[in-house]
């Protein structure tokens, strides 16, 4: 029998948190679990506590001088306190998330003070954008110091794309290991022979700068001035900061009776928007590999996405993305008419299966064996 692994994730958030890296966090734990292994996270929130979220151990230490809504920071000496909570708790291998978290910088740490390897995945392809040009500078600022030590000292940096990787490289000389994300498809299951295709786009993600909301709306603008193009529906799903940005632009462009603003979803809504639609992804951000895109191809999309990391490699396989190069509301309107128009054979489930998490943690063990060598 495989030797049972107790992995300890130090990481700066955890669900209910929402978004992409808590959600990749939550999901490898799980599914640690789910195949006889242990796993603990230790975590910064508001209140301190301990709990045991389907089956897994969750530390919450109190945060420290919170920044927005990203940053904050654990106590002093917190790395020492791990060291000796949990030197006798049979831990085998640590595994922190992202380069410029604070609670990255302890999770190094604290594997040096325990003996134990680091896995450190990156889920970032660049240095931060979208942000004012203060908070730019000062994140480059982390990145080129911590951040770039946080890779060379932890055992083996992954990275959740190949774009992840080259940069991880870039920043740090580190030769890192593609690292995919994936999905539960727990609640996906579908006849393949069932598909009919809805005139729906849909739009999952964070209202913030760089995301591509505006991108969407101007796109569609075009296609509702066009006579030529059967009516069609826009479902706007997330919430953020330009919300009453987004409003606004609905009414100037006059797409009140087509585009909804939904705020935020629970996941089982986004699912059943996903089904059968077409995702519209215009992302300018540096994205490591989204979920969405995967959950997408589950509900028997198509997808319309600028060229972020993992939609080649998607596409190589036979998903139905239409790459938009341009990245313009032009380029963009004219893939998001042809997935509708010209839709591409959906991408079969059972081959949507080594994107799931049943794989990955296969992946993530073979891993963390090798780190342990």
């Amino acid at each position: 029998m495989p030797q049972q692994q107790h992995i300890l994730f130090v990481v700066n958030s955890f669900p209910p948190r929402v978004g992409g890296i808590e959600r990749h966090i939550a999901d490898l734990a799980d599914e640690l679990v789910r195949q006889g292994h242990r796993a603990t996270v230790v975590t910064l929130a508001e209140v301190s506590g301990v709990t045991t979220e389907n089956g897994i151990t969750v530390h919450r230490l109190r945060r420290h001088f919170p920044v927005a809504s990203v940053m904050s920071f654990p106590a002093l000496g917190t790395a020492r306190r791990l060291r000796q909570q949990f030197a006798h708790a049979g831990v085998t291998a640590i595994s922190t998330h992202t380069r410029f978290f604070p609670m990255s910088w302890v999770g190094v740490a604290a594997g040096k003070r325990l003996g134990v390897p680091v896995l450190h995945t990156e889920h970032g392809s660049d240095f931060v954008r979208g942000v004012s040009p203060l908070i730019g500078l000062a994140s480059r600022v982390v990145d080129v110091t911590v951040g770039r030590q946080t890779m060379r000292k932890a055992t083996s940096v992954l990275g959740v794309s190949e774009q992840v990787i080259a940069f991880v490289k870039r920043l740090s000389g580190v030769a890192g290991t593609v690292f995919y994300n994936a999905i539960n498809l727990d609640g996906w299951e579908r006849p393949d022979d069932l598909h009919v295709a809805l005139r729906r786009f849909v739009f999952v993600g964070r209202l913030v700068p760089g995301k591509g909301w505006d991108s969407l709306l101007s796109a569609a603008a075009l296609l509702a001035a066009d006579e030529t193009v059967q009516p069609f529906t826009v479902e706007i799903l997330g919430d953020g900061p330009d919300m009453a940005s987004l409003r606004a632009q609905i009414e100037q462009a006059g797409l009140r009776s087509c585009v909804r603003a939904h705020g935020y979803v629970s996941g089982e809504t986004v699912r059943t928007y996903l089904r059968d639609s077409v995702l519209v992804n215009p992302t300018t951000l540096a994205e490591g590999f989204q979920t969405t895109l995967l959950e997408a191809l589950a509900g028997t999309c198509q997808i319309v996405t600028y060229n972020v990391p993992g939609a080649a490699q998607l596409a190589s396989e036979g998903a139905p993305l239409f790459i938009v190069t341009e990245q313009n509301p032009n380029a963009l309107a004219t893939a998001m008419r042809a997935a509708l128009d010209t839709p591409k054979p959906s991408y079969p489930f059972e081959q949507l299966k080594q994107w799931s998490w049943p794989q990955r943690v296969q992946q993530y063990l073979a891993l963390v064996s090798k780190a342990q060598r």
